[in-house]
């Protein structure tokens, strides 16, 4: 199902955020400081997974996100906390202003959003313990539908330690089972 096409402001980051995903991210550069005061007053902005050498153009998809809770850090920096509302399919790059770049994007489906209740399993119990001997983790997510199989799965794409190539295949290339499968051979392989 795709949706309007909207025109957003680009953060790109090493990040990788699937939706109902929540980070933290510290805002110092001015040009974002910018963004934020834009996203606050449209509809957000978009995530581009980005690693550190490459370039923006042949980005194929971004995560468009809200910002959630702002804050500020013991150093004084700004904090802000975004959920993941959607991936969306990079149409162009459209503006540069004042050294923030727009693109244009429209709404993609992603398995990660559809709801799959299912009995409590080992990933979910896992992904528990993870929340439990994290508190900065634990504190990003009030809401934890560990029944929900598919949002299990994605938080365990976003938190793995694998190349972010590896987790750029599980939004066009593979379905949900093989997210799965992926996952139960790095957590459950004892």
């Amino acid at each position: 199902m795709k949706k309007e096409k909207l025109t957003l402001p680009i953060f790109p980051l090493p990040i990788f955020l699937l939706p109902n995903g929540i980070t933290r991210l510290r805002i110092f550069e001015p040009r974002y400081l910018k963004l934020v005061k834009i996203a606050t007053k449209e509809k957000g902005f978009i995530i581009l997974l980005q690693s550190q050498s490459s370039e923006l153009s042949g980005i194929e998809w971004g995560s468009w996100v809200e910002i959630i809770n702002f804050d500020q850090g013991e150093d004084g920096v700004l904090e802000i906390d975004v959920k993941c509302k959607s991936l969306v399919r990079v149409l162009s790059l459209v503006k540069k202003e004042e050294e923030l770049q727009f693109c244009a994007v429209s709404e993609i489906l992603h398995w990660s959003q559809e709801i799959e209740k299912t009995k409590f399993n080992a990933l979910s119990a896992s992904l528990e313990a993870v929340f439990e001997n994290d508190e900065k983790l634990n504190d990003l997510y009030h809401d934890k539908p560990t029944n929900n199989t598919n949002w299990v799965v994605a938080r365990w794409l976003e938190l793995l330690p694998v190349k972010l190539e590896i987790k750029n295949s599980f939004v066009y290339d593979h379905t949900f089972q093989e997210a799965e499968s992926f996952v139960q051979s790095i957590i459950l392989k004892d």
